[in-house]
């Protein structure tokens, strides 16, 4: 990979993003940007108001999948001492 990536400033960043199902808010563009940096052909799929991205790295065989989500719970009615969409220094 040509364009490494700093795994706390990603985590920060994705923490940013407010993806509150069916809202991805961004998570899923950065991770798009990301991808598509570093060589992975991406591919975004709206089902039912709920999107999708599914990146390919190359087209030769065996192929390995690999599967996350970026959506979190709602944050309504949570004991939170602050934003959750905030990174605190």
């Amino acid at each position: 990979m040509d364009h490494p990536v700093d795994p706390v400033d990603l985590t920060a960043r994705l923490i940013r993003c407010p993806s509150v199902t069916p809202e991805e808010g961004g998570a899923l563009r950065l991770l798009d940007t990301l991808l598509t940096e570093a060589g992975f052909t991406c591919t975004r799929v709206d089902r039912a108001g709920i999107a999708n991205l599914y990146a390919r790295w190359g087209d030769a065989a065996p192929v390995f999948g690999f599967n996350g989500h970026t959506d979190v719970v709602p944050i309504g009615g949570q004991p939170w001492d602050g934003d959750p969409f905030t990174v605190a220094a």
